[in-house]
Formats: structure tokens, C-alpha cells, sequence
């Protein structure tokens, strides 16, 4: 079975670790999957060519629209896919559905991972160009209920028409690890038992910097010790930088930047702390919750992400950030989970990378 994969960035955030799980484990099983991407490099590459993938590169459809649309048909043509799976974040580019609907693809698949599209361009396009998703397409996926419905409609979802696809990972590679907690936070040059709140998501308005930026302000007034770890990178990472050194918190704040090891920092972690304005389904959240991390979330997030309100509190954006820091010290003092207790919530959710990564290929072949 031949299957290109399309959407992906060269930034690695939820929707490229989405798919590169999945790959992680059918490769195990022989399948392999072919990229395409309009953006000069692609996240992850080195280890899709070491997993057996192989990389195809297109002129960005935003300056070269006619150059896309060529070298997207020769492809199509060429390698004769069995299933073309699109991953979106939203409707601004159905291109690629429109380009495997006329190649004959025998499964084209739009894949909701996101419930909204930020800035008034993608707004726009994403408005105009969703009722016409369904012309195109023979399989709708969605990370979540909340994503599908954004994405191809109420009726549509309760019509049975979306499929939902979890956002699985591989439970043991994140459970807690006293041995990296003391490694990273030696590394970071954390001292003692200070309290260190974690964020893992790009630099972009969606993950809400600001809010938390505002929140650790008011946790540094209690605790003074206290330390934030930003993990990612982003356009907004410069702007985020200086408005931390204007609220005089920069020397406590540590930048990381984009890391293939998100495991080893989310256990030198006490509380996680993911404010966003919007998600679909978001993996970070999942990863902190198998790695037992206590967790403060915004209200926009959807419930199907928290997997127990024993170590997970959702507040309102609405909220001061001083309600949001007394929450993180509830939840500080709540503990984390135990290891084999967190693998079997996310499994029993269905979050499990080896039970999910069967579903999918039965997908694919149906």
C-alpha cells in the first residue's frame, strides 16, 4: 500500500508528531510513507529517511500557485498512491484534495487536527473553501470530536461521516524518570526542589505566551524560586523574550528551543501549564498526562484530552492570572501520578500508539 502524507511543516509541533507516531509504528510492520512538502525542508526528515520514507519537495503554494499544482500532478502521476492523507489545520489549502480527487486516488483523506483558523486571511479562505471539502474527499477524519465538527460541520459529524483517529503516542517513552528529572534539572541549572512550571508548544498566538507570561509573574511574587521552562520555537518567540524582560522575569524563564526529547524535560517538570485559546487535540497535553505531570489548562481545551480531573484543573481565559497561579501551586502540592498508573488511563482512553496504529492501517485499507 502506497501513502503520501501532506501537511506537514518544518516546524515540529502536534500534527507532525501525529503522524510521525503512526509512522514510528506501522514501519514496524513493513509500511512506509512518502512525504510531500512546499516548505525547503520538512520536520523530522533525518528519521523518516531512516524509517524507510522517502521526501518529495514542491514550490510553496503561496508564491509559485501554478508551480504547486504541476509538480503536485507529476507526483500524484508518477507514484500512484493508494491513499493521499491530508492533515489540516484548516481549509485555507484544499489543493491537495482536489489535485488526489482527479489523479484517481482510491482514498483521499482530509484530517481535521485543529477547532480554528487564526488570522483574517486563513479565516477567510477556510470559510470559503470547507463546504467544498466533501466534493474531494471519500474518508473525513478529526483528532477530536470538537475538531471535527469545526471542520466538515455539526451535520456531517452527527451523520456519522467522521472518523475519529486519536492522537496516540507511546506510553512508556514518557513516563516520569527520576534519574532525567535530576539530569535536566542539573543541566538547566535548577537548584534543589524549586518549583519549575513546564510549557511545551510553538511560539504563535494560539498557545497564549502572553497569558503565560502573566500567569509566572504572579507565581515569582509567591515563590521566588520558581522557574519557567518554554519549550519550542516561533515567530512569536523574540516578541515573548522582550515582554519577559520588560515584567523583569527573563533571568527566570528558560528557552530551550525546539528538542527531540520532550520526554526527559516534562520530568524535570512539576506543574504543566497550557493556557491555549484553541486546540484540537493537543499532544503535549497527552504527553505531560503519561508522564504523571499535574497539569493547568485553559477551558477552550476540549474534554476528551483530559484523561482524569485528579491531576488536571481547567480554568476560564477569563480568569485572573492570580486564580490561574494559585492553581498551579493546588496542583503543585496535588503530586504527580504514578508511572504505571498514567499508561493505563492513556491506554484505557484509547491513547495507546500500539493498539491505534492497527485501527489506522484497517483505514486505510477499508
Amino acid at each position: 500500500m502506497k501513502i503520501l502524507q501532506v501537511g506537514l511543516g518544518n516546524n515540529p509541533g502536534g500534527m507532525e508528531a501525529f503522524v510521525m507516531n503512526y509512522f514510528r509504528e506501522l514501519a514496524r510492520q513493513g509500511v512506509s510513507f512518502d512525504f510531500v512538502s512546499m516548505y525547503g525542508t520538512i520536520a523530522y526528515e533525518k528519521e523518516i529517511l531512516e524509517l524507510g520514507g522517502r521526501v518529495f519537495y514542491v514550490p510553496n503554494v503561496k508564491k509559485d500557485y501554478f508551480g504547486y499544482i504541476k509538480a503536485f500532478r507529476k507526483l500524484l502521476s508518477r507514484e500512484k498512491y493508494d491513499v493521499v492523507h491530508v492533515n489540516m489545520l484548516s481549509a485555507a489549502n484544499i489543493v491537495p484534495l482536489r489535485l488526489a480527487k482527479q489523479a484517481g486516488v482510491r482514498k483521499v483523506i482530509a484530517h481535521s487536527h485543529n477547532a480554528s483558523a487564526p488570522g483574517i486571511v486563513r479565516k477567510l479562505m477556510d470559510g470559503m473553501n470547507r463546504p467544498r471539502i466533501k466534493h474531494y474527499v471519500n474518508e473525513k477524519f478529526a483528532c477530536s470530536e470538537k475538531a471535527g465538527r469545526w471542520l466538515f460541520g455539526d451535520k456531517a459529524f452527527e451523520r456519522g461521516e467522521v472518523t475519529l483517529v486519536a492522537n496516540a503516542i507511546e506510553t512508556d517513552k514518557y513516563g516520569f524518570s527520576e534519574s532525567n528529572r535530576r539530569k535536566i534539572r542539573e543541566k538547566l541549572g535548577i537548584s534543589g526542589d524549586a518549583l519549575v512550571v513546564g510549557h511545551v508548544g510553538r511560539f504563535q498566538v494560539q498557545k497564549n505566551h502572553e497569558a503565560i507570561l502573566r500567569i509566572f509573574h504572579e507565581i515569582q511574587r509567591k515563590e521566588p524560586a520558581a522557574r519557567l521552562c518554554l519549550i519550542g520555537d516561533g515567530e512569536l518567540k523574540e516578541q515573548i523574550q522582550e515582554q519577559a524582560k520588560k515584567a523583569g522575569v527573563l533571568d527566570k524563564i528558560i528557552f530551550t528551543g525546539v528538542c527531540q526529547d520532550v520526554e526527559r524535560y516534562l520530568s524535570a517538570m512539576d506543574v504543566f501549564l497550557f493556557p491555549s485559546l484553541f486546540e484540537g487535540l493537543p499532544f503535549t497535553l497527552l504527553e505531560a498526562q503519561a508522564n504523571g505531570l499535574p497539569c493547568v489548562i485553559s477551558d477552550q481545551i476540549t474534554g476528551e484530552a483530559v484523561l482524569s480531573r485528579e491531576n488536571v484543573t481547567m480554568i476560564s481565559l477569563a480568569e485572573s492570572p492570580e486564580k490561574w497561579a494559585k492553581a498551579v501551586f493546588k496542583m503543585k502540592e496535588a503530586g504527580r501520578i504514578e508511572r504505571e498508573e498514567a499508561a493505563r488511563r492513556l491506554a484505557e482512553a484509547g491513547f495507546d500508539i500500539h493498539k491505534e496504529g492497527q485501527k489506522l492501517m484497517l483505514l486505510y485499507g477499508r
